[in-house]
């Protein structure tokens, strides 16, 4: 008689893991307050960067062996960026890393659909968003199991769990002001008529 182990191909009990992992990482009120403060702080970066620009990716599209590239529409260098999104480029390198695979099967979309560079780095926000949540996801339900495991700990998560749902809809709704408010900045400070 085989075993289930032996049976199982290594494939389908990763998927199985992941899947376990993923279901108790879910009902972790800590992590899905992680994930959300995180997608704030990615919102918030992504609207402090210069305004879209559909030309600028247009010339980056015909130009050659060029280090700047585009984010979510808006011209992307990592060493011009703030403090602000360097460390969240750093602090989401791990993600960033794991969604590389995705944008590969999503390449033939792109191509389907005629997708240029501009429309492209909107999907790409996406993913990036998408897969960072799902580390900090990991993250939070680590941090949630540690704390867990310490008496302090304990009284911590005593504290915080009642107030996860109030805090996500009050950082949804602090994000929701502040975006369109850091974007409108952005787009003023990017003007030729600016004035300082």
């Amino acid at each position: 008689m085989v075993s289930n182990s032996i049976r199982m191909s290594p494939v389908s009990a990763i998927l199985k893991k992941i899947a376990r992992f993923s279901s108790e990482a879910s009902r972790s009120r800590l992590a899905w307050l992680i994930v959300f403060l995180h997608a704030a702080w990615f919102l918030l970066a992504i609207a402090n960067m210069r305004p879209p620009s559909r030309d600028f990716a247009h010339f980056l599209e015909h130009l050659q062996g060029s280090s700047t590239t585009i984010f979510a529409g808006r011209p992307f260098h990592y060493s011009y960026e703030s403090w602000s999104m360097q460390i969240l480029f750093l602090l989401d390198s791990p993600s960033s890393l794991a969604s590389i695979p995705i944008a590969i099967l999503f390449f033939p979309f792109s191509m389907i659909f005629h997708l240029g560079l501009y429309e492209g780095s909107y999907v790409g926000a996406g993913i990036t968003l998408a897969m960072s949540s799902l580390q900090w996801l990991a993250i939070g339900y680590h941090t949630d199991q540690w704390l867990g495991s310490k008496l302090w700990g304990q009284s911590i998560l005593r504290r915080i769990r009642p107030l996860s749902a109030v805090l996500i809809i009050l950082i949804l709704l602090i994000t929701a002001i502040s975006v369109p408010m850091v974007n409108a900045r952005s787009r003023r400070l990017a003007s030729p008529h600016a004035i300082f």
